[in-house]
């Protein structure tokens, strides 16, 4: 299997970003952006523009795995694609386009979708944990210590309802919650390896945002089905036309994700 997160920027940073407007005529179709410093880059979609998430967002991770190839910085690669001829499907950057400025990308995301929040992402971001240490010990750092994480418990005793988190015909992992506990998790699909572990860290902070938000585990798996798509190509999606199914227990859920 593929490891998708290897030869490409980095799609999460916690560091300010940069960005460009990308318009299809008058339509604000969403935002190309880059870190100043480190290697992250990646695309917004603007949910209310009509145009297909997914598509877009294939569409303009492909234009920066383009400018990643040709070794630009991730400043350089955002501006690389101004005054480039648009796409007649999912719109280009105008010559004269400003670049704006974002303290995070989560800031940058709710500028484009008020309700629909990103996420903080994985625990590991430009190399460094929360904290600012960094991930890579060998420079003579202690050991680290575990800090509890403010989410829905992730052990339930009822029944479990879940929905697939797919790209490409292979499902990476399933979003559960539970049907009478206020439980909610993401379960990997043991044979997706690193490429389903990475879809978690997306799925996961959506949880904790949820959580956080004070939205029941019930209430859950229908919210987060309608929050725009994350570089699908990455993180998975879920299907629109996918109906959620339920299994007697988590540990069938488990079962099911280690053996499928």
């Amino acid at each position: 299997m593929t490891d998708r997160s290897q030869d490409r920027y980095e799609v999460w940073t916690r560091r300010p970003v940069v960005y460009l407007p990308i318009t299809l005529g008058a339509n604000l179709v969403g935002y190309l952006w880059g870190s100043r410093e480190g290697s992250a880059a990646g695309f917004f979609a603007r949910a209310a523009s009509g145009i297909n998430h997914v598509k877009s967002s294939i569409y303009w991770h492909g234009k920066l795995d383009e400018t990643y190839r040709l070794g630009l910085k991730p400043v350089e690669a955002i501006s690389h694609w101004a005054g480039k001829p648009q796409d007649p499907q999912f719109g280009g950057i105008a010559a004269d386009a400003e670049l704006g400025a974002a303290r995070t990308i989560q800031d940058l995301a709710l500028q484009l979708n008020p309700d629909a929040p990103l996420g903080e992402g994985p625990w590991v971001q430009d190399g460094e944990y929360p904290s600012g240490a960094p991930a890579d010990r060998s420079a003579g750092w202690g050991p680290l210590e575990s800090v509890p994480t403010s989410t829905y418990p992730e052990s339930a005793d009822s029944p479990v309802r879940y929905l697939p988190i797919a790209w490409n015909g292979e499902v990476l992992g399933y979003l559960w919650a539970a049907a009478a506990d206020n439980a909610a998790g993401y379960v990997q699909r043991a044979a997706t390896g690193k490429v389903g572990m990475l879809a978690g860290g997306l799925w996961r902070s959506r949880l904790i945002d949820a959580f956080e938000a004070g939205l029941p585990a019930s209430d859950v798996l229908q919210r987060l089905r309608v929050l725009p798509e994350y570089s699908p190509e990455l993180f998975g999606a879920i299907d629109t036309a996918t109906l959620e199914q339920q299994v007697g227990s988590l540990v069938d859920l488990q079962r099911l994700a280690e053996n499928d």
